[in-house]
């Protein structure tokens, strides 16, 4: 036994122990109860045993340094928005999680902290960050700082985000009034908003769509194998995979009056001045905050179009491939709440029939017989 009991100067005991190995001294502690520095002195040794003892000089490093060696390890292993995603991510890590050392922190410091930031941010920022901290921990695990993640087993807390139940986008008539709206300043620019809501296209993916990306045959359509988010280099898709997205009626008019006599490289969309589209200036061109209902973003135009194919009876494995989703159950989990309303429309439909088809409801009297009832006599012959 290595443990060694003192008292110090309040008079109180601690034990310290001192774990060997070879004849050399890896790594020592130092704790208030016997049974905490036993049962730490087990562990030691059996990770020992097993190959998965970890120096504490090793182990004792604070969250932050390791999240910073994390990021340095990926830069030019992931593209450049997946790594500023990842910096800010971290970036907003709050102090109390990034000083503790990355061994300490637990399973009920990670649930602490998801659900702090469930109370000011959408569940799918939450969301994002917490995909970051995993891969933290695990990049951890394979530099021998920890022997197991915590975030291993671990699941979205449910919090109380206002967005916690679901997407919210543009109505039907909302989106109406915003189109109307930007018509009347920028024409041209209101066609993206539109062409936006009717094909589910990424802002990126609208950027980076050229004239030849224009399909005809079999049926109107764009391909989609890039995206160009705004600040950043083209790449191809989030997927990394292309996809065909057909196109309305009004879809392709848009499309139509934007192809003839340009060159199959020339950018689709673009500004009034011919120049490729981007973000901050299209939004002040439109008047987005005074157009479009508080709240509301481009990418809410996407979740219009997913909602009004579902709405329609489109399958979801077919929406699910024109959105490029990886999986139809993201498309599942993201838009359950429109699937269940064909359940609702359905069930309201059932009881209007029944209602039409059992006549007026009768009307109270306080003159009738209440053993006779507003109908005559009861079919039964049985006074209620």
């Amino acid at each position: 036994m290595s443990i060694e009991a003192r008292r110090n100067k309040s008079g109180a005991t601690r034990y310290t122990v001192r774990i060997k190995n070879g004849g050399r001294t890896v790594a020592s502690r130092t704790f208030g109860r016997k049974s905490d520095a036993e049962s730490w002195e087990r562990d030691q040794y059996r990770a020992l045993q097993f190959g998965e003892f970890i120096p504490p000089s090793q182990s004792s490093r604070p969250f932050s340094q390791v999240a910073e060696d994390f990021l340095e390890s990926r830069r030019g292993q992931v593209g450049a928005h997946s790594w500023r995603t990842d910096r800010d991510h971290l970036k907003s890590i709050p102090a109390w999680f990034a000083a503790r050392p990355i061994s300490a922190i637990g399973e009920s410091d990670v649930l602490k902290l998801l659900t702090e930031q469930l109370s000011t941010r959408a569940r799918s920022t939450v969301q994002r960050a917490k995909t970051t901290l995993g891969t933290v921990f695990a990049y951890a695990v394979r530099e021998r700082l920890i022997n197991r993640s915590p975030m291993r087993d671990l699941r979205m807390p449910p919090g109380n985000s206002p967005t916690s139940q679901g997407i919210q986008t543009f109505t039907t008539a909302e989106l109406a009034r915003t189109l109307e709206q930007q018509r009347t300043i920028k024409p041209r620019l209101a066609d993206v908003t539109e062409f936006l809501s009717l094909t589910g296209l990424r802002w990126s993916e609208l950027r980076a769509l050229r004239i030849g990306d224009v399909h005809e045959v079999p049926f109107h359509a764009v391909r989609i194998s890039r995206a160009h988010s705004d600040g950043y280099a083209e790449k191809s898709t989030k997927t990394g995979k292309a996809r065909i997205v057909p196109l309305t009626q009004r879809a392709w008019q848009i499309v139509e009056g934007r192809i003839d006599g340009r060159r199959r490289s020339d950018y689709l969309f673009t500004s009034e001045t011919g120049l490729q589209l981007s973000g901050g200036p299209f939004r002040k061109f439109v008047h987005w905050s005074d157009t479009v209902p508080a709240g509301r973003t481009i990418h809410d135009l996407r979740h219009y179009a997913a909602s009004s194919w579902l709405r329609a009876g489109i399958p979801v494995h077919q929406v699910s491939q024109w959105l490029g989703h990886s999986n139809p159950n993201t498309t599942l989990r993201v838009y359950a709440h429109v699937l269940g309303e064909s359940q609702d429309v359905a069930a309201i439909a059932r009881l209007n029939s029944m209602e039409r088809q059992a006549g007026p409801t009768p009307t109270a009297d306080a003159n009738l017989d209440p053993a006779v009832g507003p109908h005559g006599p009861d079919s039964s012959g049985l006074s209620l």
